[in-house]
């Protein structure tokens, strides 16, 4: 296989947070593994990563995406790529709600070099709402991706569902049909490694952001505990600025909780100590509105690590990988008692705790691993 020369362009990188700009990461690893070059693009700051000292990164000024976009052109022409893989949201380089044309004239500028352009796209659009402003947004973000796309070779989205919601917009586009690219997870797993002198650790990674229901698990955390008395929480990274209404709620409820003394607040953890956390799990909660999904970076860590895993079936669940009882456990709803009775029913089953977790090594292995998407990424 020939060497081929990868630019990539993300929202956000080291040392500013950034689920995709973690992804980028390891989509880069994963390509310098195969011998590619790679270089990150993104905003300033931006800065080689700890965890990959031979990955160039280039940072651009600008406090508008137009500028960014700007400053982007030249750098990477610099580069001389044979690939361009834009890490797309629609509020790349916040653009606040309307959205930006700047990463469509971006590619649409980046033509000239010849290289084969790719966009993934990790937020496509918002959702239709009843709104002025958020109908404006929607209907803006739209006409941004479509002019988007219609510049790139590739189009990839997160999900079977989100590749079905925004393959009629590129048809009327005449753009190119959405592909899927599954999301591996940002903190490389490793091999399980419970605590076998403790009671069962439950935990959990997210920020406090709309739509993480920390109430579900601490509701369900308070039900678990009431049948386990040793089992402890750990509540697994960053939650936000503490000044956030959001953040602020978790603290308090934590505060008030009838178990808060066996619940465990990690605050932010490197990858590696995210996936060292959740290597001693015995259990992981996932309890995202849209359900097991394969757009989450955060799941298949747990998978991987072979730990036991309670989710609902969501609007973007992909049943035909996300199986129950086989390679993840399916709470009924979206509520504290759905939840704890799943978890209740792995933690008093061993056998069926341990033939769930192995399942969620094999979908990892099979579907989820950075191996498999760099795969996806570089098929013809």
């Amino acid at each position: 296989m020939s060497t081929r020369r990868f630019a990539i362009v993300t929202p956000n990188f080291y040392p500013r947070v950034c689920g995709i700009g973690d992804n980028s990461l390891r989509l880069a690893q994963e390509l310098q593994r195969r011998q590619h070059e790679v270089m990150i693009f993104s905003r300033t700051p931006a800065e080689r990563h700890p965890e990959a000292a031979n990955l160039p990164v280039h940072g651009a000024a600008g406090r508008l995406p137009s500028l960014v976009a700007q400053h982007l052109v030249g750098a990477i022409e610099g580069f001389r790529p044979t690939e361009i893989v834009l890490q797309y949201t629609n509020q790349l380089w916040n653009a606040w709600r309307f959205g930006s044309f700047a990463p469509a004239l971006l590619m649409r500028r980046l033509q000239r070099t010849g290289a084969r352009l790719t966009v993934i796209a990790h937020e496509p659009f918002l959702s239709w709402l009843s709104r002025p402003d958020l109908l404006i947004a929607g209907l803006l973000q739209r006409a941004q991706l479509a002019m988007l796309v219609r510049q790139c070779q590739r189009f990839f989205v997160t999900t079977d569902t989100r590749a079905g919601i925004v393959a009629p917009l590129l048809r009327m586009a005449g753009a190119v049909a959405p592909e899927v690219i599954r999301i591996g997870s940002n903190a490389l797993p490793i091999e399980r490694r419970p605590d076998p002198s403790g009671g069962p650790k439950i935990g959990f990674f997210s920020t406090a952001a709309v739509g993480k229901r920390y109430d579900v698990v601490l509701d369900a955390f308070e039900r678990i505990v009431a049948e386990i008395p040793a089992a402890e929480l750990v509540l697994m990274g960053d939650l936000g600025p503490p000044h956030h209404p959001n953040v602020r709620a978790v603290h308090d409820a934590v505060s008030r909780h009838p178990a808060g003394a066996k619940i465990r607040l990690t605050g932010r953890l490197s990858l590696v100590e995210v996936a060292r956390e959740t290597a001693t799990l015995d259990l992981y909660l996932f309890p995202m509105e849209t359900g097991a999904n394969t757009r989450s970076s955060t799941l298949p860590g747990a998978l991987g690590s072979g730990i036991p895993t309670v989710a609902v079936r969501g609007v973007e669940t992909d049943l035909a990988l996300f199986r129950d009882g086989e390679n993840v456990a399916f709470a009924d709803e979206m509520t504290g008692p759905a939840f704890a009775t799943a978890a209740l029913r792995l933690l008093r089953d061993p056998s069926a705790a341990a033939r769930v977790g192995e399942g969620g090594r094999r979908l990892y292995a099979e579907q989820l691993s950075w191996a498999r998407i760099g795969d996806r990424l570089l098929a013809d």
